[in-house]
């Protein structure tokens, strides 16, 4: 248990203490034993060490924790590389061990993470605080599990925690720091001892550290001027305010209208005023945020702190409803893009310097977000708009295209394998816009390209009148065909892009 270099009667008294942050503040006890079978082991560890949740040495994770169940269900491992603090040692060099492990137990018991900045499991680290007293939400949330300190009623059994099923482990790799400013937002309602006790999955939960602050890879513009709101955009002049494929047609959206982009370019007669297609929008907006398409074909518009589900044409009934009904914070004022990213087949929210995933089935953000926009790497921060070309080929249509190549003759195989590499995702701010590799996770050129004459046929600056202009991406790129004879060849290096697919694919859906 005990980390290199480290007195381990200290860090048992380290240890000791945080866990007695629990038990001032809930009907809890504790007591120390030799045995494998105790409800909380700890152990000290290095990079892979058997749980499927390998630490990455000094910084970024320090520790994680399984919520309480069978097997390692309660246990806390900390990570060997870090520098750990006893005591009250030096804060600027390393990090105190008393105020992770009092977070990492906090999972041990059956805490998620809080949104309320200052609380104990609020997910970034935030050192060590001398004469340090649980915070409001904690104590609130143990007592909600465990009852209140000083109640006569006692348990007649410990509770018993059911995992909630998980299709992939919540992992986050880091978040690499929280907004500039803390969020403002009133504090979350006590949660009370009468209600029923919260069930978390049995995954671990793992605590970042919050790394210096790092500027966008893109200098900040200044603040947008005021959307107009009636006056028609100029279709060659202009920025983006969302953008989303809808029924197989890109649309472009700029205050109160609408552009839409079809296999043969951009259709005649627009920009056209947006209610004309979807009449029931409100009166008196003045832009749409964001927009993006469903799984099952549904369209979502994000106008301010609001979402609105349409069914083609029709409102659904019960709408709009407030942005914190999909788990978003209260003190989100608007969504600046979103898309099902075709990567994972994942929807995907943006804001300010952060993003969301979304679980579509639950119909709510996931747990461990947000994260920092810099994962996305070289697109910045506060984007205009972002969405998906459908050229982007999807890895989770592979097993289909190795059933069709099981059936099919070796060419389709080299086919298939070459769309995989195909995917692309376009971040959009000011009027130019910037095309993403999704497996390479960063730009493909830090310089923007312009929007205007890549997506609407504008003519280029200084260039020559007799060149035509792009309209849409190129042609290659959205009717790939099979290679003929002659390319057969390509086959070893289309299978070696498959494992490197394979390879990426199963780092990016485990860490985004």
């Amino acid at each position: 248990m005990n980390p290199r270099g480290l007195d381990s009667g200290v860090v048992r008294a380290e240890l000791h203490r945080a866990l007695d942050v629990w038990a001032q503040n809930s009907k809890l006890t504790f007591r120390e034993v030799n045995d494998d079978r105790a409800d909380i082991l700890v152990f000290f560890e290095k990079g892979y060490h058997g749980d499927g949740y390998p630490f990455d040495g000094p910084g970024q994770i320090l520790a994680h924790a399984f919520f309480p169940g069978g097997g390692r269900g309660g246990d806390a491992h900390f990570d060997e590389d870090e520098t750990w603090l006893l005591l009250e040692g030096d804060q600027h060099h390393g990090t105190s061990l008393f105020a992770v492990a009092a977070h990492e137990f906090g999972h041990s018991l059956g805490l998620s993470h809080s949104s309320v900045a200052g609380a104990l499991m609020f997910p970034w680290y935030q050192g060590f605080k001398p004469d340090f007293q649980l915070p409001d939400d904690d104590r609130h949330g143990i007592q909600q599990l465990y009852g209140l300190k000083d109640d006569r009623k006692t348990w007649e059994t410990i509770p018993e925690y059911t995992p909630q099923p998980s299709d992939y482990p919540t992992y986050p790799p880091y978040q690499p720091r929280p907004p500039p400013e803390p969020p403002r937002q009133p504090p979350e309602p006590p949660r009370q001892p009468p209600e029923p006790p919260r069930q978390p999955p049995q995954t671990p939960r793992q605590t970042p550290r919050r790394p210096d602050p790092v500027p966008p890879e893109h200098p900040e513009k200044p603040p947008k001027k005021p959307h107009r709101k009636h006056g028609k955009p100029d279709t060659c002049d202009t920025s983006y305010d969302a953008i989303s494929v809808i029924r197989r047609e890109v649309f472009i959206f700029k205050g109160r209208y609408i552009w839409r982009i079809g296999d043969n370019g951009l259709y005649p007669g627009y920009p056209a005023e947006t209610h004309r297609m979807w009449n029931d929008l409100p009166k008196n907006y003045t832009h749409i945020d964001a927009v993006y398409e469903r799984g099952d074909k549904k369209i979502v518009f994000f106008i301010g702190n609001q979402y609105y589900l349409y069914n083609g044409n029709e409102l659904e009934r019960g709408f709009p409803k407030p942005l914190t009904n999909l788990g978003l914070p209260e003190s989100l004022e608007k969504i600046d893009g979103a898309m099902v990213w075709g990567h994972n087949g994942k929807t995907y929210f943006f804001s300010g310097t952060m993003y969301w995933k979304f679980d579509e089935d639950v119909g709510k953000v996931e747990l461990d977000y947000p994260r920092d926009m810099s994962m996305w790497s070289g697109v910045g921060y506060n984007i205009d708009t972002v969405f998906q070309w459908k050229d982007g080929a999807s890895s989770n249509r592979i097993s289909k295209w190795l059933q069709l190549y099981v059936v099919s003759h070796e060419k389709l195989l080299t086919y298939c394998l070459c769309l995989l590499v195909s995917g692309k995702t376009y971040f959009f701010k000011g009027k130019g816009f910037w095309k993403f590799n999704d497996l390479r996770m960063r730009v493909e050129n830090e310089r923007q390209t312009l929007s205007a004459p890549f997506w609407m046929g504008c003519p280029r600056e200084l260039e020559k009148p007799s060149e035509p202009s792009q309209i849409l991406p190129p042609k290659e790129e959205l009717d790939i065909k099979p290679p003929s004879s002659s390319q057969s060849s390509s086959t070893p290096l289309c299978f070696i892009k498959l494992l490197t697919v394979l390879t990426l694919h199963y780092m990016i859906n485990y860490h985004l």
